[in-house]
């Protein structure tokens, strides 16, 4: 077996791209140029919430290795929540506006596809209704 160099892996189009979110999350990407994704996503030390949004092509599959995280839903004008725990999964469907929640030292795999496109809108409706939500970490500690 070889390693292939980052060199070589953009000649099929793929290439890595890393960031350290304002969060303090780190997520390190395996992008592709038809638009699919696999990111390892580390949270902070702190819970917290990333960005809401929707993708109105692409699907997003979330895996929980450790810890949890809560996907906040937005649909028909109702917020709903979805817990995943290590070893659960949940398959987000195309223009399904949503936020995830991370607890403290979490570790999630997602798998974005569907479209070349970036293909991501911020929502800021659901910025205040997670505002006005009595969620505060604790609701989700148990199942």
């Amino acid at each position: 077996m070889r390693k292939l160099t980052d060199e070589e892996a953009l000649t099929y189009g793929i290439q890595p791209i890393h960031h350290q979110m304002d969060n303090g999350e780190q997520r390190f990407r395996l992008t592709r140029d038809t638009g699919s994704s696999y990111i390892l996503t580390l949270s902070a030390h702190q819970s917290g919430w990333q960005s809401r949004h929707v993708h109105h092509q692409k699907r997003e599959f979330y895996i929980v290795e450790q810890g949890w995280i809560v996907i906040a839903l937005w649909q028909q004008e109702k917020l709903t929540f979805q817990r995943l725990d290590p070893d659960d999964s949940f398959m987000l469907p195309p223009g399904l506006p949503h936020n995830v929640y991370l607890a403290a030292d979490t570790v999630v795999h997602t798998v974005k596809y569907g479209c070349v496109d970036t293909d991501w809108e911020a929502v800021s409706a659901l910025d205040e209704l997670l505002r006005t939500e009595t969620f505060d970490g604790k609701t989700f500690l148990t199942r």
